[in-house]
């Protein structure tokens, strides 16, 4: 599957005899041993690829190289590159966060959000990202406020989880749904695009901060599954964009240009091309501002004569509407990761590099699981795989998440450093099953049908995602946190359809409050 892009087209390729495909792989596997055997020849640190050196050379011919060989040459320059040592802790609070999604605001000065939070905490040690590529580095450890748990790399995980989601979301200003996902026009409407209005200083500093992360994670593997569309990507590396870009964004603005650019086409002359098209040199950007493509276009008419130029302006003022927001996230992203490394890359496989591979097989999972006090034979353990077929692409996503703290596998199974391990339970048919995310551990009962397993797997997964919280939390948390949750409108749990670790926060947190009220 680690073949390179052109090697996957549909072409003539598909018609060539067996034995010649061989002999053609063989001679790329030789070329892909060259590339990385000259890679202490090639200057990445020039970035240029408009001359005759061997950095322009591979340039031209990384389409050729497989991916594979692009990370191990990848991972090889970064063991050379400048790092920081040391390391901190940073304090989250998920309940803040919570009431935050539950209010329906935007976190504007990043203090409620998780993000947020770990961007303040952050922002003055964000050199501390640029580690070396090594087996579980984490760049900073992670602890729940008023959850249980030490951090051995599960609650990292589980907090770069949890702001991939918060990024993808309206809490935050820096990302907003795209005109595609509002409209329900086009394709790619679950992708997420830059906000035009992320111009306050805050917005921007956490731009940067969010292009060091998307560095940490290019370096350390350390996915952030983030849904952005290709202008994205292709921005991030300096790419060409064209209109097919804004159509994956903006479908209905592109079908606009296209009818007025073929008026003529469609047998509109200069006389009723007027009558038809009521427009000004104006245009709307994906946050819904309107913007001018001139000086005065409000007051300029679209005409049969100037259409071609109106098309222009709009597909190059709509191209470059975030142009601010991407220069503040690639400077945090380069001061991280080198830059001219993206350009081993296609934006496409930079994208599946730092945000994971967004579905997978049911037999990726299996090939990294292994089994404690069961078999993979044992029927319960049948009905646990059936289960996970019959699961959608997100529920998948979901389970990963539950057993491992991410909702994306890497780019390859041998990134995957630890197994999965699925140990057989004791409990009856009726309990949920539990995860140790730091040590990839499910506790699975063994349940008696494939329904009821589909049925207590699919709601752990859904709704158990609390940290145990064996601990006083009555010492953790603040005035501000319990003033915000005072009124039952903000703080909705059921205690009855709860896991036992979340129903132990609830009541302790209930009680808590109660007393607190008491007291003033």
């Amino acid at each position: 599957t680690d073949l390179p892009v052109m090697f996957t087209k549909k072409n003539s390729l598909a018609k060539m005899p067996e034995e010649v495909l061989k002999r053609r792989l063989k001679v790329l596997i030789k070329f892909n041993k060259v590339v990385h055997d000259a890679i202490d020849f090639i200057d990445f640190s020039a970035g240029s690829s408009h001359g005759d050196d061997l950095y322009s050379c591979y340039i031209k011919v990384k389409e050729y190289v497989t991916l594979k060989t692009k990370e191990s040459m990848t991972k090889q320059i970064l063991q050379k590159a400048p790092t920081t040592k040391g390391k901190t802790e940073i304090t989250l609070d998920r309940h803040k966060a919570f009431m935050l999604k539950n209010s329906g605001t935007v976190d504007h000065s990043g203090e409620r959000s998780l993000f947020g939070q770990l961007w303040r905490q952050l922002k003055e040690k964000m050199m501390q990202l640029r580690k070396k590529p090594k087996k579980d580095k984490v760049p900073f450890k992670v602890k729940f406020k008023a959850e249980g748990g030490v951090d051995a790399g599960g609650l990292f995980r589980e907090c770069l989880s949890q702001i991939s989601e918060e990024l993808n979301s309206s809490c935050l200003p820096l990302f907003i749904q795209t005109p595609n996902g509002k409209t329900g026009n086009g394709e790619f409407r679950e992708k997420w695009t830059l906000n035009p209005s992320a111009t306050r200083t805050t917005h921007l500093e956490m731009l940067e901060f969010l292009g060091a992360l998307l560095g940490m994670s290019f370096r350390l593997n350390h996915l952030l599954a983030l849904n952005l569309p290709s202008i994205f990507w292709k921005q991030l590396m300096d790419d060409p964009i064209d209109a097919n870009d804004l159509k994956a964004i903006d479908a209905y603005c592109v079908q606009c240009l296209e009818d007025i650019i073929n008026s003529e086409k469609e047998g509109l002359g200069e006389a009723t091309f007027s009558t038809l098209v009521d427009e000004c040199f104006v245009t709307r950007l994906s946050d819904g501002t309107e913007k001018e493509l001139k000086k005065n276009g409000k007051d300029i008419k679209v005409t049969f004569a100037n259409r071609k130029e109106y098309v222009a302006l709009v597909e190059k003022v709509r191209l470059e509407e975030a142009a601010v927001q991407m220069k503040a996230i690639k400077t945090g992203l380069f001061k991280i990761a080198p830059q001219s490394l993206f350009k081993l890359y296609s934006w496409k496989e930079l994208e599946v590099k730092i945000c994971g591979k967004p579905t997978f097989k049911i037999d990726e999972l299996k090939k990294m699981t292994k089994y404690s006090g069961c078999d993979e034979k044992d029927t319960f353990i049948q009905y646990f795989w059936q289960a996970l077929e019959e699961f959608s692409d997100e529920e998948r996503s979901l389970y990963l998440r539950f057993v491992w703290g991410r909702s994306r596998l890497p780019t390859f199974s041998d990134q995957f450093k630890q197994t999965i391990q699925v140990k057989g339970s004791s409990k009856p048919d009726d309990e949920l099953p539990e995860s140790h995310t730091c040590s990839f551990q499910l506790d699975l009962p063994r349940y008696t049908s494939v329904e009821k397993a589909k049925e207590k797997i699919r709601y752990a997964i859904k709704n158990c995602v609390s940290i145990d919280t064996d601990q006083n939390v009555a010492e953790t948390w603040d005035d501000q946190t319990i003033q915000q949750s005072n009124s039952a409108q903000h703080y909705h749990l059921s205690l009855i359809h709860i896991s036992e670790p979340t129903r132990r926060y609830a009541i302790s947190y209930a009680v808590f409050c109660l007393k607190k009220k008491n007291k003033t």
